[in-house]
């Protein structure tokens, strides 16, 4: 749909910003357009939840029930759309507390991390989040690179920061290696991929993932020690 341009066949000329919709009642309601906007962007994370960003606006707004028109009063672009699709699905759920949960060097950093990983997968447990981030790195769309960018920084390297100090690893050792990264990286992806396998392969999975969430984070814990040592300049301790 990129480049994709508004059809003046595909409207009726009567479909406004105001369009009316049938209610429960069946008589007919006329939608603000902070309702009707919110009705385009819930249509378009369905969509593309479920058939990714290769088809074109005449097919999205046929899936919502609305114009092509319509869609483009709202987001002149396909991009502008995605970018309000990025909001909605991953920043407004982004959480600046788990930064300072992971930074709360008061507790254990297996504490910490159990609390934190059990709060992102339930914040991550929907349909569109996952399916959303696999279809867009597919196709190279930026809210992949966007929201990744904003893990690593936020997330990624700040367990690594939390793993040395916990350890009893001088900081000045020098910065986050691609290594201590990637070591991190194997416990976030464990999360990750009881995702996959509920919301991607729909396989079932336990109602209550805490038992193997924790279970990850213990064998993270327990095995970074041995691994960190060998390429972390100075002894860590076990």
């Amino acid at each position: 749909m990129t480049g994709d341009k508004p059809d003046p066949a595909g409207s009726t000329g009567q479909e406004t910003a105001g369009q009316e919709t049938a209610g429960q009642s069946g008589k007919r309601r006329r939608l603000s357009p902070e309702d009707r906007e919110r009705m385009i962007v819930s249509g378009a994370i369905r969509y593309f939840a479920e058939r990714g960003f290769d088809g074109e606006t005449r097919a999205l707004a046929n899936s919502i029930g609305v114009s092509q028109a319509l869609i483009f009063h709202y987001f002149p672009t396909k991009e502008a759309l995605i970018d309000r699709v990025y909001q909605d699905v991953f920043l407004s759920r982004w959480k600046d507390s788990w930064v300072e949960m992971i930074c709360d060097r008061s507790r254990s950093l297996r504490s910490r991390l159990k609390e934190f990983y059990r709060d992102y997968y339930a914040t991550g447990d929907r349909p569109e989040w996952i399916r959303i981030t696999l279809y867009s790195a597919l196709r190279d769309i930026d809210i992949n690179s966007r929201y990744h960018a904003r893990v690593r920084e936020r997330i990624i390297k700040q367990i690594a920061v939390e793993v040395r100090e916990e350890l009893g690893v001088e900081t000045g050792q020098g910065a986050i290696s691609d290594y201590e990264e990637h070591l991190v990286y194997c416990l976030h992806s464990s999360v990750i991929y009881q995702l996959i396998r509920k919301h991607i392969y729909r396989m079932e999975t336990p109602e209550d993932m805490t038992p193997v969430i924790d279970a990850n984070v213990d064998l993270f814990m327990n095995s970074i020690p041995l691994v960190l040592q060998r390429f972390v300049g100075g002894e860590a301790s076990s």
